[in-house]
């Protein structure tokens, strides 16, 4: 349980920074859309969208992928040098749903957290 609570923090840390280089990468766009009227929580869900959005889609990726592997593991009744009983079996593979929207969810807040902190220190 400590281990995912300590992915979580590092995917949060890891969208913040990306979220604070991607609007410090778009300052200037930023600053024509305040002069033509756009408030910060339109710029700020344009962001929160984006990054949302994508670390869903690479999150469903990820899971895919890796619930492929773990498929590849020797069950408990198999006998292998290594590995055994790594292979998830029955309910134990629905945890596995959950993963995407965990992410996402963290994405969201993260995203949201660093756009308006980045959005108050522009003005």
């Amino acid at each position: 349980m400590v281990a995912i609570g300590l992915i979580g923090l590092t995917s949060g840390a890891m969208i913040i920074l990306a979220t604070r280089a991607a609007l410090a990468a778009n300052a200037q766009v930023i600053t024509v859309l305040r002069l033509i009227g756009a408030t910060d929580a339109y710029i700020e869900a344009a962001f929160v969208r984006r990054f949302a959005f994508r670390t869903f889609i690479g999150a469903v990726l990820g899971t895919i992928i890796g619930a492929g592997v773990v498929a590849l593991f020797p069950g408990e009744e198999e006998q292998a040098a290594i590995l055994t009983g790594l292979r998830l079996s029955g309910v134990e593979w629905m945890w596995l749903v959950l993963i995407p929207p965990t992410l996402s969810s963290i994405a969201f807040s993260a995203t949201r957290y660093a756009a308006n902190r980045v959005l108050k220190g522009l003005t």
